[in-house]
This record gives C-alpha cells, sequence and structure tokens, in this order.
C-alpha cells in the first residue's frame, strides 16, 4: 500500500508541474510576451530567485518603480533592475536610470525605452527546476 501511495503522490505532483510550466506558457504567450527565470537575489525580496517573470518586450511606457529587464553593457547577462529617476535626452526621448533592491545606488548608465522590458507578472518559485537543471 506504501508503495502505491509514494508513486501516486510522485504522479500527481508532476501533473501539476507540467500543468504549471503550461499555463504560465500559455500566459506568456496570451500576453504577446516572454519568460525569463531569475537567477540571482538582486530584487529580492520583490522577485526572487527561481521566480519566472513574464515581460513585455514593447512597453509603451514605463514609470519610476516599475520593473524591467534590460542588456547592460556593463554585465553579459540580462539585468533585473527598478526604475529609479526618468530623464530626457536632448530630442526629448526618455532614459531611463535602474537600481536593483538590494543594491544602495543605481546601475551605470542611463537607458532608452526601446532597450527595456517591462516586467509584467511574477509566478514564484516555479523556476527553480529550470535553475537546477541548468545547475545554478
Amino acid at each position: 500500500m506504501n508503495k502505491i501511495s509514494n508513486k501516486v503522490i510522485i504522479l500527481i505532483v508532476m501533473v501539476f508541474l507540467i500543468a504549471s510550466v503550461s499555463f504560465i506558457g500559455a500566459a506568456g504567450m496570451l500576453l504577446s510576451s516572454d519568460m525569463r527565470v531569475v537567477v540571482d537575489t538582486a530584487m529580492s525580496p520583490a522577485i526572487n530567485q527561481g521566480d519566472i517573470v513574464i515581460i513585455n518586450k514593447n512597453p509603451d511606457t514605463i514609470v519610476e518603480g516599475d520593473v524591467v529587464i534590460y542588456d547592460a553593457t556593463w554585465y553579459p547577462q540580462p539585468v533585473i533592475a527598478r526604475v529609479v529617476s526618468i530623464k530626457n535626452d536632448s530630442n526629448g526621448n526618455p532614459l531611463y536610470e535602474m537600481k536593483a533592491d538590494k543594491n544602495p545606488d543605481p546601475y551605470p548608465g542611463w537607458v532608452p525605452l526601446k532597450e527595456i522590458s517591462k516586467v509584467v507578472y511574477v509566478f514564484p518559485e516555479i523556476g527553480h527546476i529550470n535553475l537546477m537543471i541548468r545547475g545554478l
């Protein structure tokens, strides 16, 4: 009886995980967005390592306080951060200053809107399986 119970529990967990991943994929497609697994802790406790974020690759606007992802010139991987300041360039186009919640200082440089994806939803903890597979 105990061996059967263990197999049933494993089957239920596997079905739940597959359903969760399918749901996240469907949500990403419905939003015409993309998904990313968070690999570091710089945005904790708002966004944690192992969370999956749904991002809008072409946001119309970004405001102070929004969480975004962008390709920083100073780091080889996409960076997740919070917008802490906005200014306009000489042509009136907005530029954004970013900072991770755990960092005391903003990241270097100002980033134009065309290089920013906006985090629109966070699925907590679901990305840990991906991180384990990748050895992170």
